[in-house]
């Protein structure tokens, strides 16, 4: 065996990781600045398309949780906070694997994780669930019928494809992709250009469209989360409270 040559052989290949490494990190100082990545650079990272034209750079999604096993490349995760209660019910459910949940430890559960909840809602959820023979209620408690139904609940984050989700949470995705691209971009950014940005991140499952942003913008600065740039058209995002 000649260990000079496996030697070789590593550290070519420790020197290839380095280089790509140094390249995303690259990349994200170019996105940062708002600038389109030098050709020799895309073409490393092969984010240039087959005619050679120069891709809007790609922002990489944000640092989540560990997701839960099951979990598909095509799946996206929203805070249980910003979920519904069917949502949430449906998937304390499925974290039961088949048996049966007590209708006050369910109660209880969710109002864990959305205190303005309510049993009454929570029942009501129970109600369209039962006729739509989503869930099977008795006097033992709740059991889920349909594991494909619902998300997958852990640490406080909901896991699943964009079918499972309501159109409010769908937002609630796309609203947190928002979020995370101008933080890349400190100066701030059109309408225009969150738009084009979330169509070039492909971890962004939700639709995508002028009138869309336009609207989460509008709640996103009533809740001081972002603010104007200025007298600009720009947008970024509003400091941290102490800052």
């Amino acid at each position: 065996m000649n260990w000079d040559q496996i030697q070789s052989e590593q550290d070519a290949c420790e020197s290839y990781s380095a280089l790509l490494a140094q390249a995303r990190k690259c990349q994200e100082l170019y996105v940062r600045a708002g600038l389109a990545l030098p050709d020799r650079v895309q073409r490393l990272l092969g984010v240039t398309s087959d005619s050679g034209a120069k891709t809007t750079p790609r922002i990489p999604p944000p640092e989540k949780r560990s997701p839960p096993k099951e979990a598909g490349a095509d799946w996206i995760a929203i805070n249980a906070s910003d979920a519904i209660v069917t949502t949430v019910v449906l998937a304390i459910l499925r974290n039961g694997n088949g048996g049966r949940t007590r209708v006050k430890d369910l109660n209880d559960r969710v109002m864990e994780l959305l205190p303005e909840s309510t049993s009454g809602s929570v029942a009501n959820a129970g109600t369209r669930l039962t006729t739509d023979r989503v869930i099977d209620r008795d006097e033992e408690g709740w059991r889920l019928l349909k594991p494909e139904r619902a998300a997958v609940l852990q640490d406080g984050v909901l896991w699943g494809l964009v079918a499972v989700f309501s159109s409010q949470e769908i937002a609630a995705h796309r609203r947190a992709a928002e979020l995370h691209v101008l933080k890349q971009f400190p100066s701030g950014l059109q309408m225009v250009q969150i738009v084009e940005q979330l169509k070039s991140c492909e971890w962004v499952r939700s639709p995508v469209n002028k009138d869309m942003v336009k609207g989460d913008v509008m709640a996103l600065l009533e809740e001081k989360k972002v603010r104007r740039v200025g007298n600009t058209k720009k947008w970024q995002l509003a400091p941290e409270k102490g800052e």
